[in-house]
């Protein structure tokens, strides 16, 4: 599954070098590494991690995104660096999809410890295991152009914890309906929408 995942983003980074008419010196010399790695990269001999494949992206006029049924997943929110925002995605949809993550730890092969410090984002990390990661989750990383990425079909999350009013009474009347109705119709991630409701339920309770 990781080879496979670094032969196809690598192709991705070569078609998309060639349409900008870069060759493979003119790439590295933008990115700060050598034209052997981008070789390797190219052919998927070379598991790049998160924050040179997002430098790669960002001077090919594209954006390493998350794809999640169809859709490219966008969350509002501050981050350090893409890495951190793409490891953020895909915590929150591990959380969406009720796993535990010493339970996805098991599943993806790593001691849990690890898989702690992978979601924080607090190490290094290659693509091929967070496309594996991806995978796991049925939703992919990709490489987007600008000008596709402006086209696409987009799945807005918003993960502000402070709710309108309008939003609260949308709760208030539709509490009994499935997390993930509720989630599409607020364009709020399920976990915001179950903590949402937790303090909703205790206020109604006061």
């Amino acid at each position: 599954m990781e080879e496979n995942s670094r032969e196809k983003i690598g192709k991705r980074i070569r078609d998309l070098r060639l349409m900008k008419g870069f060759t493979k010196q003119k790439l590295a010399e933008l990115t700060d590494i050598s034209s052997a790695s981008v070789t390797r990269m190219e052919t998927g001999r070379h598991s790049v991690g998160i924050d040179t494949l997002a430098k790669i992206a960002q001077v090919l006029d594209s954006t390493l995104e998350i794809v999640e049924d169809g859709k490219l997943r966008i969350e509002d929110g501050e981050w350090k660096n893409e890495r951190e925002r793409i490891l953020f995605q895909l915590k929150n949809i591990r959380i969406e999809r009720n796993i535990r993550q010493y339970t996805f730890a098991d599943m993806l092969g790593v001691a849990c410890c690890n898989m702690s410090l992978i979601e924080s984002a607090k190490r290094s990390i290659g693509v091929g295991i967070v496309s594996q990661i991806a995978n796991l989750l049925g939703c992919r990383l990709e490489i987007v152009l600008n000008s596709e990425r402006s086209k696409m079909a987009v799945k807005k999350i918003k993960n502000s914890k402070k709710m309108s009013q309008a939003e609260i009474d949308f709760l208030k009347q539709n509490y009994k309906k499935p997390l993930s109705f509720l989630a599409g119709k607020l364009e709020r991630s399920e976990i915001d929408i179950k903590g949402n409701m937790q303090r909703l339920k205790l206020r109604l309770r006061q």
